[in-house]
């Protein structure tokens, strides 16, 4: 099973799942944040939905590498 949970006292990491898709949207639509990664900023929660789908679900349905929310 690629990217299983991880619990601590103080952290979480797991899979990101679609009812993240709104703080998804919210981080990758700041355009100070994406100033350094290749992507141009997300313009709506339609392309934050195409966005997991393409660079997350897809990886985990492959089961070919870790790709973690922190929570």
């Amino acid at each position: 099973m690629n990217t299983p949970t991880l619990n601590t006292r103080r952290l979480t990491l797991r899979k990101f799942n679609e009812n993240d898709l709104e703080a998804f949207y919210d981080i990758f639509s700041d355009k100070e944040v994406n100033q350094f990664l290749p992507w141009f900023p997300l313009k709506n929660l339609d392309e934050a939905k195409s966005f997991y789908q393409e660079r997350y679900a897809s990886i985990y349905q492959k089961k070919q590498r870790y790709a973690y929310a922190i929570c």
